[in-house]
């Protein structure tokens, strides 16, 4: 009897001793995966952080002590900070506070990096953001962390059985963060984890420590409590395994949110835009009926309030269609509705309804468009917004000289037997979208007073503008969502929009309408024909 319940206590013991490996394997693992995720997770919070120092790149007039400002609240809100900077493009730098900042900046990277400082004292972390516009690199914000106060939540919350951490740069080698003992190594229990951060992947080791051995004489004298112990270490390893699992589905369940609450908006600002044009609407129709004198012939004390409210309303109409096209954009509601349009008449169409704003400015007029150019499948309400939008921006900001409207064929050559009805241009080719297609290039140029290098992508960014205007003239300064939504509709038709500009020297813009070789007619080219309104620009 006595050797089989020795034999039961051995079985009981293995068992037992496998139970416990297995638990310190899993608590491990929940170790390992709970600390990847808030190392990962603080570093793209700095990285995040040091992001809001971009501005100071864009801005001329930043002094060192609003930037000192700005890195004090930086280092407020994360820990560990010793050094922030601001650098040029050429590696110049233009703001610091703390540490000064390392040499050799990396003037061609266009992703962030994060590696260990080569100084002797390499307890920090260099974390460097470029900043990228318009393909181009403007500079750079980086910042010094001391890693021991950077990573301490996960050494100081670390599981009583941790014995080890240890966290590597797969690609350098460079050791990150090193926490534990190294002796006695082979009697721990490891776990592997890989903190992804941009442009390298961390690998992050965990060991922890095999209570086996002080279990065992447990079990050997006192059986039952140390069943009872082993029932609440596995309820307490299961206990975080369903935390992890709970916040993985928390994150799944707020990302769903978020993407739900966008769409909401976004059909919210839509419908809103619609419930408010019919009351607009009402009230442009009533003003017409008053100017026209269906209530009676107005007083000259009466007709300039009546002209204000009018010009007034269609103001306010004219804003909400703006708000009202950008909301069924982002919803993904804009139908388009495509037709076969011979392109010299519509032009000519769309000009004669802003003929009389640019005769009020001054300004003269030059149409060039080949009546031999092939035909163009789109969706003529929408090109006829472009073009209001573009030739409208044209007479606002060109305050003397005049504005041209041409159209060039560019593109790849036409078939055998078949001519371009228009002359090839190769730089304007050069700027297509796309060289492999075949484009009707319409261009409205004027000699306004032009846009800077740093503002031509920008103004295409929704309630952008570059010399607004004062915003008392609400009505002359506009909303900025002209020239971001012909380009929407422009990408909408399967095409671009482009900016030519020189400040002092006039903007051109061209709307890239795609076409088909099929569709060239055959023949010799004709030439440009000049409308009633030829003028020299």
């Amino acid at each position: 009897m006595l050797g089989v319940v020795l034999v039961l206590m051995l079985g009981a013991l293995l068992t037992a001793d496998r139970a416990l490996s297995a638990a310190s394997a899993e608590a491990a693992s929940i170790d390992a995966v709970e600390s990847a995720h808030f190392i990962q997770q603080r570093v793209f919070r700095d990285l995040e952080g040091l992001g809001n120092f971009r501005g100071l790149l864009l801005s001329s007039a930043m002094s060192q002590s609003e930037f000192g400002a700005l890195a004090e609240s930086f280092s407020r809100e994360h820990d560990g900070v010793k050094g922030v900077w601001v650098a040029d493009s050429i590696g110049r730098v233009l703001f610091q506070i703390g540490v000064p900042a390392p040499g050799g900046s990396a003037r061609t990277a266009t992703t962030p990096q994060i590696r260990t400082a080569r100084a002797p004292v390499d307890r920090e972390l260099l974390m460097r953001v470029p900043f990228v516009s318009a393909g181009q690199l403007r500079g750079e914000i980086g910042a010094r962390f001391d890693r021991d106060r950077m990573f301490a939540p996960v050494t100081d919350s670390a599981p009583q059985t941790r014995a080890r951490l240890l966290l590597v740069d797969s690609a350098t080698h460079d050791t990150i963060l090193a926490v534990g003992s190294s002796r006695d190594v082979s009697s721990l229990t490891w776990q592997h984890g890989a903190v992804r951060v941009p442009g390298s992947v961390w690998a992050l080791s965990i060991a922890h420590a095999q209570t086996r051995q002080g279990l065992r004489i447990t079990l050997w004298t006192l059986g039952l409590v140390a069943v009872i112990v082993l029932g609440v270490g596995v309820l307490r390893e299961r206990r975080q395994a369903l935390r992890v699992a709970e916040r993985s589905a928390e994150l799944e369940r707020l990302s769903s949110e978020l993407l739900r609450a966008n769409r909401m908006k976004s059909e919210f600002l839509a419908n809103v835009s619609h419930e408010l044009r019919t009351p607009l609407n009402a009230i442009v129709g009533f003003v017409d009926l008053l100017r026209d004198g269906v209530y009676g012939d107005l007083s000259p004390r009466q007709t300039p309030p009546v002209e204000r409210i009018a010009a007034s309303a269609t103001h306010l109409r004219h804003l909400v269609d703006q708000v009202l096209d950008i909301a069924k954009i982002a919803a993904g509601r804009l139908e388009v509705h495509a037709e076969t349009i011979v392109l010299r008449p519509f032009v000519l169409n769309v000009v004669s309804e802003l003929e009389p704003l640019i005769t009020e400015r001054g300004l003269s007029l030059s149409i060039a468009i080949g009546a031999s150019l092939p035909r163009v499948r789109t969706d003529p309400t929408h090109l006829r917004q472009i073009l209001v939008n573009l030739i409208g921006n044209a007479i606002k900001y060109t305050p003397a000289g005049g504005i041209a409207i041409r159209a060039r064929l560019a593109g790849v050559p036409a078939p055998e037997g078949v001519r371009h009805p228009s002359p090839e241009d190769p730089t304007l080719l050069s700027r297509s979208p796309d060289r492999r297609k075949m484009w009707i290039a319409l261009q409205v140029i004027d000699t306004g007073i032009g846009i800077s290098p740093a503002d031509q992508e920008r103004i295409f960014d929704e309630f952008e503008q570059v010399n607004a205007g004062p915003r008392s003239d609400s009505m002359e300064r506009g909303t900025g969502l002209g020239l971001a939504i012909s380009r929407r509709l422009a990408r909408l038709l399967g095409g671009e929009i482009s900016v030519d500009s020189q400040l002092g020297k006039g903007s051109t813009f061209t709307i890239w309408l795609p076409i088909s070789p099929v569709d060239l007619p055959g023949g010799e080219p004709a030439q440009p024909s000049l409308s009633r309104h030829q003028a020299v620009v």
